[in-house]
């Protein structure tokens, strides 16, 4: 009886095992949310070939099937096999390589008026001194009926090639190019959160945040009216 008593009297007494400590850090889902930002564009195809569907669509939505097709600022052709109903053809400042014209697109009295079906470019508008000048050119170089498109940047890292002059708006596209009929300018925000840092003279030196994180593209499509 008195043995059963300290038994009990024990057992109240004592005290409960220590639990186990876990040292695996609580999940932060603010960091979670930002990881999640900051990889959002490898949903996507990479940026050429995501951007070369978008044109090829806009192109056949504009109802331009086949012709001459010039490539602005194109050197290293990336766009040259989206396109295999056109002849392709590529106009930069230097030649570097089979097609491509030496030009500039602000002042190109060398290319024939209304001889081009179709005019594009991708990331170049922001390495133009005098965009409104080429605006004109190209609006000059198309045919009637014609149909141009342009990608460029909205807010990006600073990248000389080789000088770094602008930044757009989808209503400062439209406005350069205000004597066209306007399929659609809008922002593209898929590299949104993308950590660029570049390299050479555009590197972004690193901090906490990481490199350049707001990373907002532009696109303008339209085309010429019928004469």
């Amino acid at each position: 009886m008195i043995s059963e008593q300290l038994r009990r009297l024990r057992g109240r007494n004592s005290s409960p095992a220590p639990q186990a400590v876990s040292t695996k850090p609580a999940p932060d889902p603010a960091a979670a949310a930002r990881a999640r930002l900051e990889n959002y564009y490898q949903n996507f195809p990479v940026r050429t070939q995501r951007i070369g569907e978008h044109i090829r669509t806009m192109l056949g939505n504009s109802g331009v099937t086949s012709g001459r097709i010039l490539e602005i600022g194109g050197r290293a052709n990336p766009y040259r096999d989206w396109f295999p109903g056109f002849e392709y053809v590529c106009l930069d400042l230097e030649e570097t390589g089979p097609g491509v014209i030496r030009g500039d697109i602000t002042n190109c009295p060398e290319l024939e008026s209304g001889s081009f079906d179709a005019v594009i470019s991708v990331d170049v508008f922001e390495h133009i001194q005098e965009p409104w000048k080429a605006a004109s050119e190209i609006v000059r170089l198309l045919r009637p009926g014609g149909f141009t498109y342009h990608s460029t940047l909205f807010s990006w890292r600073y990248h000389p090639c080789p000088v770094d002059y602008w930044r757009y708006t989808p209503a400062a596209l439209t406005f350069l190019f205000k004597d066209l009929r306007v399929m659609r300018s809008e922002f593209d925000t898929v590299e949104r959160r993308r950590n660029l840092i570049g390299k050479g003279f555009s590197r972004v030196e690193p901090d906490a945040f990481g490199g350049w994180r707001e990373n907002w593209r532009v696109f303008y499509a339209g085309v010429k009216n019928e004469a």
